[in-house]
């Protein structure tokens, strides 16, 4: 009887050991939830969106670069609300000195227009020759 008792338990024992190594069927994969399919989303979205907006800014330096100093500087000095109805002249020297002349409207006028010109991409000084005229 002693012995069996030993016996026995290694029974058990090998029998333990033995469904432990057995193959087990696979588990099932959690499918993502509707949250973690939303955020995908989401995140394949925001990566298009930026791949395109850098597209874009690329594009976009690309046609200033073209544009040339005197070009840009007449954009910006065009469409400023301050010289409406100044008579400008835009020259550049050695690529990238900007020399303002004309006539503007006031002293704020001559400043804001030096102002503009000097933070032009490109311009390297500006020499301001504007003349400020009392308008009739």
């Amino acid at each position: 009887m002693i012995r069996l008792f030993p016996a026995g338990f290694a029974v058990c024992l090998l029998c333990a050991v033995a469904a432990a190594q057995a193959p087990q069927p696979p588990q099932p994969q959690p499918q993502p939830g509707t949250a973690a399919q939303i955020g995908e989303k989401i995140d394949r979205g925001l990566n298009q969106i930026g791949a395109e907006l850098s597209q874009a800014w690329a594009d976009v330096r690309k046609s200033v670069e073209k544009m040339g100093v005197q070009g840009r500087v007449y954009g910006r000095l065009h469409w400023d609300k301050a010289l409406e109805g100044a008579k400008l002249e835009i020259s550049v020297r050695d690529t990238q000195v900007v020399v303002l002349s004309g006539n503007v409207a006031s002293a704020a006028a001559k400043q804001k227009a030096e102002e503009l010109a000097r933070d032009t991409v490109g311009v390297g000084s500006v020499v301001n020759e504007l003349s400020v005229t009392a308008s009739k």
